[in-house]
């Protein structure tokens, strides 16, 4: 092959990468710092601060940490099928591969750096009372979820949420194609399985509905839906969202699990119709920052909060000396998600170097 067509090729396949980076949506950033606030929020609340809470602890009539998820879900479907929704066909092995270096280098180094830091406070005793061999869930990052089953397990971060996510990784696949090729009879089976589940609420091995895929499939897809077909959210739709949110405020018309779908679907619809005010540069450089470091605030935040208040007597705080904490709290928790990130890049970029 000659210089010139390897010049060729190469701005060839340099087009076709560039090609494929699509810009950056304000608003799905927006909806993914407004939900990691939220989780931290949670954290915060319970169980340290739920003699005065200094924040909503129920919000629209569901819990907050509920409402955090709710949008984290939203955003995830929708995030996915921003990315990977234009293109015919899905490359698996790209995809997978890129959940994996996504996920399981900054779990891992986090979880080593985590316990490390509890073995000494704990006074050289392993902080965790599990058999070592569920050290396995905790490699496959699903140590949170399975500790919903109360099986000992070694889980110090990550929650629950973690291990829900990598299965609907697992099945993302499948439900592109679905709402690609087949959207009504995809959301059919969707909705039905839902419905079953909303009516039997069954808990394989403990595990509680809520943490079940079939239960939370109207929020993944909707997100993936929103993306693939309606890109944008009319006035009239935002004003009934935004009336229904209202209504459920002051009066829950609704509650349980049911409530916590249509309410994080009404507050996305509302936050995404907002944004288009809101993408000012004072407001989208913190809003892209806490959206960048989304994944390590959500490895660290719960870590550095239940460590907090060991030294903090929360009893004896006032609203303001609440709110000063909770500020205190969120800096340093951007701090360690910054140089978390930038540890595991650095990690990654090493170990890279030892196999050139």
């Amino acid at each position: 092959m000659t210089d010139n067509s390897l010049t060729a090729k190469k701005a060839e396949d340099v087009a076709q990468q560039s090609k494929k980076k699509r810009p950056r949506l304000f608003y799905l950033d927006l909806v993914r710092a407004l939900a990691a606030i939220l989780i931290i929020i949670t954290h915060f609340n319970n169980p340290y601060m739920l003699g005065h809470p200094v924040f909503i602890y129920e919000p629209f009539g569901i819990y907050v940490g509920s409402l955090g998820v709710s949008l984290f879900l939203i955003i995830s479907g929708a995030a996915l099928m921003y990315t990977y929704g234009e293109s015919n066909k899905l490359d698996c092995r790209h995809f997978y591969y890129k959940r994996f270096i996504g996920i399981y280098p900054m779990f891992w180094i986090a979880f080593i750096i985590a316990n490390a830091y509890l073995f000494l406070r704990n006074g050289g005793h392993v902080f965790a009372n599990a058999s070592k061999w569920t050290l396995i869930f905790s490699m496959l990052g699903i140590d949170g979820l399975m500790a919903n089953t109360s099986l000992p397990t070694f889980y110090t971060l990550g929650e629950w949420f973690l291990g829900f996510i990598l299965i609907f990784y697992a099945v993302f696949p499948l439900l592109r194609y679905g709402v690609k090729e087949h959207p009504i009879v995809t959301g059919s089976v969707a909705i039905a399985l839902y419905a079953l589940t909303l009516y039997f609420h069954p808990m394989p091995l403990g595990l509680p509905s809520d943490l079940l895929l079939t239960m939370r499939l109207p929020e993944l897809l909707f997100g993936m839906y929103f993306i693939q077909y309606i890109r944008k959210i009319p006035t009239y739709a935002a004003a009934v969202a935004l009336l229904f949110l209202v209504v459920q405020e002051i009066h829950p018309l609704l509650n349980g699990s049911f409530a916590v779908t249509i309410v994080g679907i009404c507050a996305f619809a509302v936050i995404v119709y907002i944004a288009k005010w809101l993408d000012i540069q004072p407001i989208r450089v913190p809003v892209n920052s806490v959206s960048k470091y989304s994944y390590p605030i959500f490895l660290v935040h719960h870590v550095l909060i239940s460590q907090v208040f060991t030294i903090v007597d929360c009893t004896a705080l006032s609203h303001f000396d609440g709110y000063l904490l909770f500020f205190v709290d969120f800096m340093i928790i951007m701090t360690l998600s910054i140089a978390l990130y930038r540890l595991e890049k650095n990690t990654i970029q090493y170990i890279h170097s030892m196999f050139q």
